[in-house]
């Protein structure tokens, strides 16, 4: 028996069946999160630019930054730009970035892997300290474990 199979009534139904078509959908392509993720700081940016629609219609459980229903490939690829959005707001505040000319700030943004284009779409629609908070807390477990990963191998290491 399947969890649908199961499903005691319409609403549980309905719940279960949006889950597995998200699910199929970031499982076939795992960037589709990342636009869904795009999407979510840009809302709380209350930016004015209009969006390109997400292929998925995500539920506020689905929003959370640990995205632990989510497979592995997708959380990754959602990491990932959570990275580039940490970046492109981090990296003006600090020396020597904020003393480099617009051409060469954007080089070094391409050195990490984003376009121009990339880069200022996330400065704009990704603005608000709202949105910030929630990419920081995208990254935040995954710098713990990094670090914890680290830790056990420097222990390991000294033993």
């Amino acid at each position: 028996m399947t969890p649908l199979k199961l499903a005691i009534d319409d609403a549980c139904r309905e719940i279960l069946e949006h889950h597995a078509a998200v699910h199929s959908s970031i499982t076939d392509d795992s960037t589709t999160l990342v636009a869904s993720a795009f999407a979510l700081c840009a809302t709380l940016s209350a930016s004015k630019k209009p969006l390109p629609p997400t292929a998925l219609s995500l539920r506020s459980h689905q929003l959370d930054p640990l995205l632990l229903w989510a497979p592995p490939a997708a959380r990754a690829a959602v990491v990932a730009w959570a990275r580039n959005a940490f970046i492109v707001h981090f990296a003006p505040t600090t020396q020597p970035f904020e003393a480099l000319s617009v051409d060469c700030a954007g080089d070094v943004l391409e050195f990490f892997g984003m376009t121009h284009n990339e880069s200022e779409c996330i400065a704009t629609q990704c603005s608000s300290l709202e949105a910030q908070a929630w990419v920081g807390a995208v990254l935040a477990p995954v710098v713990l474990v990094g670090a914890i990963r680290c830790l056990s191998k420097c222990i390991a290491y000294n033993a």
